[in-house]
């Protein structure tokens, strides 16, 4: 009975670190960490989030929006790691969108270009085609043009996208956004306010 006891609790401890590696696995193209161009805030931080996104998920844009006000008052305090987990059969923009943040993330550019994306998330996802505003939109957060166009056609940028989805499906993702704040899944923006809550009470 002890040896069943004993072998159960190896199983599970396995189980834990092949979950947690899963979390925090670093692909890499040309010598670029694609993790960190899509990460922020202090890596030692107590608050650690690995974020599933959909860029054209109205809740996604919520999240983004109260993560971003909570960074201001906390900068040293989170480490966020965004992902890709594009709802492809729910919203048509989910895919082109998300190669636009790929492409920006290989300049260095991800987050500057999600401060221009998200905020106007209403205005394009109503488009036939959002390109030309995305576009426009790389050009302000400085992104080199030819650089960008080449990676939107690369077949790499759209299987990173890919397996990262596939990653997310294997942890039981199934809607956006989820999060993992300290590898504790978490679904759904309102939740993710609650769990940070537990961090930070109010006025501290």
């Amino acid at each position: 009975m002890n040896k069943l006891r004993a072998t159960l609790v190896i199983v599970l401890v396995l189980i834990v670190f092949i979950a947690g590696a899963k979390l925090f696995l670093v692909p890499k193209k040309d010598g670029i960490n694609l993790q960190t161009a899509r990460a922020k805030g202090n890596s030692q931080a107590r608050v650690k989030i690995v974020e599933y996104i959909d860029f054209q998920c109205p809740a996604c844009a919520y999240g983004v929006k109260f993560l971003k006000t909570f960074f201001d008052k906390h900068p040293n305090d989170i480490y966020l790691q965004v992902r890709y987990f594009p709802l492809t059969k729910m919203h048509r923009h989910a895919m082109v969108s998300a190669l636009y943040s790929e492409c920006a993330a290989r300049q260095g550019k991800f987050w500057a270009l999600d401060d221009l994306m998200m905020p106007q998330q209403s205005q394009w996802a109503q488009l036939i085609s959002p390109e030309p505003i995305f576009q426009s939109m790389a050009l302000q957060a400085g992104i080199d043009p030819k650089q960008l166009n080449a990676c939107l056609a690369s077949v790499d940028a759209r299987q990173v996208i890919n397996n990262e989805k596939s990653l997310g499906q294997s942890l039981g993702i199934i809607s956006t956004p989820t999060y993992f704040i300290n590898n504790k899944m978490v679904v759904g923006a309102k939740s993710l306010q609650d769990e940070i809550s537990t961090y930070f009470p109010t006025g501290k």
